[in-house]
């Protein structure tokens, strides 16, 4: 019995440490990098983390939805509503840069910076889901060009 114990512990332990964060990518000011951006490619950043290209140190971090009133999904409205992303870019050690980009066509959606171009693609996920949406739960796809 002793035993049996003994060798479930050990495997509930085993699996626990199995499942930490594993990843070649920093932490960038209190953010993660979880990935990294291919320029003229579209890339899907969840809300705290980043993407980075790390041979010129750059990085684009979505910092927060500063507001979503779109829609919820099964609801008529007059308009379609907006999601307000900002966004924290950072090239080559500099100060960051923090700038807002807008779902709604009728507002900025797209900037230049640091001879970037960044164009808000979409914010997911969309409300009215059945699930109560938490900060960490919303990302942005956004499309990086050079100019």
């Amino acid at each position: 019995m002793i035993m049996k114990n003994l060798i479930i512990i050990v495997s509930i332990t085993a699996f626990i440490f199995s499942c930490q964060k594993t990843t070649d990518y920093p932490t960038f000011q209190n953010m993660d990098v979880t990935g990294t951006f291919v320029l003229d490619n579209s890339i899907i950043i969840a809300q705290g983390d980043c993407a980075g290209d790390m041979q010129t140190k750059t990085y684009i971090c979505l910092d927060s939805v500063q507001n979503d009133s779109r829609c919820p999904l099964g609801v008529q409205c007059f308009w379609q509503g907006n999601a307000e992303a900002r966004f924290k870019f950072v090239k080559s050690d500099d100060v960051p840069v923090f700038f807002n980009l807008n779902t709604f066509l009728g507002f900025t959606n797209d900037t230049i910076i640091g001879g970037y171009k960044f164009t808000l693609k979409a914010i997911t996920p969309y409300p009215g889901g059945v699930e109560t949406l938490t900060p960490k739960a919303y990302k942005a796809e956004i499309l990086i060009e050079k100019e």
